[in-house]
């Protein structure tokens, strides 16, 4: 059973990439549509540290999230 609440505060935590969000079972669409924004919240904070020369690999989490968001909107 996942931790949803942790899920919701940081994705990458409780899961490496976001297809696993997709996978796993025990989330309903709503849950998994939530931990998917967060993770894309994140990965954009990420892109901007990058874009700074803070370091974090941004574009490539990015683009797996919004290949999950989509897949889950059906796109």
């Amino acid at each position: 059973m996942t931790d949803i609440d942790k899920a919701l505060r940081d994705p990458s935590s409780v899961y490496h990439f976001p297809r696993e969000v997709l996978e796993d079972g025990s989330l309903d669409d709503s849950q998994k549509l939530a931990i998917l924004q967060r993770w894309e919240m994140d990965a954009r904070e990420l892109l901007i540290a990058e874009e700074e020369n803070m370091g974090g690999d941004g574009p490539s989490m990015l683009s797996r999230v919004h290949r999950a968001l989509a897949i889950l909107k059906g796109e």
